[in-house]
């Protein structure tokens, strides 16, 4: 019985996500574990959760956690070119050095790189033809990003589905910017928000 109602346990998620180096914290992480546990019990294995940026995997070992913990066979599909461009507050961005090596070793390191599978590309260069339960939108910062992460995969998120921006916060006001449009669309509601973490579910039935 135990093993048809696995428990969540989130302590283990922190302490592997402490490890990892990136801008994730634990009380916007609780968010991003809880609404993938939602993504979990609400949709099938033919769903995926869809990561758009994934940088060193800090939030990619959480939600790839919570799928194993769970017992799910949905995928997680984190894309990013890992050229080492972040976005910074002033609308411009900086760089680093490629990440994709860190993001690997990071998976195996926490034991679910079985659970995900690594794009190594910009979003709108992805080829897409699955339902989403779970889009995460995490990448370069600015408007047109955003909106271009969003709107390359929007048509794919099932009915019910969620959809979660991360640095939605005023000195990125482009990501501010595109949800609020978003939202005034009537498709979408807000379902939560943690910080600089928000979460909307796209509607059944639309206005």
């Amino acid at each position: 019985m135990d093993n048809l109602h696995p428990l969540l346990l989130t302590w283990p998620i922190f302490g592997q996500m402490q490890r990892i180096e990136g801008y994730l914290p634990e009380y916007e992480a609780d968010l991003l574990i809880a609404v993938a546990a939602k993504t979990v019990a609400e949709f099938s294995e033919s769903h995926a959760i869809v990561e758009v940026g994934s940088y060193c995997g800090r939030s990619t070992v959480v939600l790839a956690s919570v799928v194993q913990s769970l017992g799910s066979n949905i995928r997680v599909y984190t894309i990013d070119p890992h050229e080492g461009e972040l976005s910074a507050p002033d609308g411009g961005s900086w760089q680093t050095e490629p990440t994709l090596e860190k993001l690997r070793a990071n998976l195996v390191d926490a034991g679910v790189s079985h659970c995900v599978d690594v794009i190594v590309k910009h979003s709108f260069e992805v080829l897409w033809s699955k339902p989403i339960g779970l889009l995460f939108i995490d990448g370069l910062h600015d408007y047109d990003n955003v909106s271009r992460d969003f709107l390359h995969f929007e048509t794919w998120i099932a009915e019910g589905g969620y959809v979660a921006f991360h640095d939605y916060v005023d000195y990125f006001p482009g990501v501010k910017k595109f949800v609020g449009e978003v939202l005034s669309t009537g498709r979408y509601k807000k379902l939560s928000r943690v910080e600089n973490m928000i979460v909307l579910r796209k509607q059944s039935v639309y206005p």
